[in-house]
């Protein structure tokens, strides 16, 4: 989630806390639709399905990151 860091810190200043920070999430929820949209097409190939791809952990701390996000936004209101 270091990539997201810099994003959220600028959305906080242009935006105020709770609108960065649902700013923030969503920018993180498509990026995420993007990589889950690629693990399809990789995952149609004829290969062994029975691997787990590195990328889904990645992708299921940022799914974690981004529900503290909203959570903390709706707190913030």
């Amino acid at each position: 989630m270091n990539e997201y860091r810099d994003l959220l810190e600028n959305e906080l200043f242009r935006s105020g806390e709770s609108k960065g920070r649902l700013r923030t999430a969503l920018t993180i929820l498509t990026d995420m639709l993007i990589e889950l949209n690629a693990l399809e097409i990789y995952y149609q190939k004829p290969v062994s399905k029975s691997i787990l791809p590195a990328e889904i952990g990645a992708m299921r701390t940022k799914i974690e990151a981004v529900k503290q996000l909203v959570h903390e936004s709706i707190a913030v209101e």
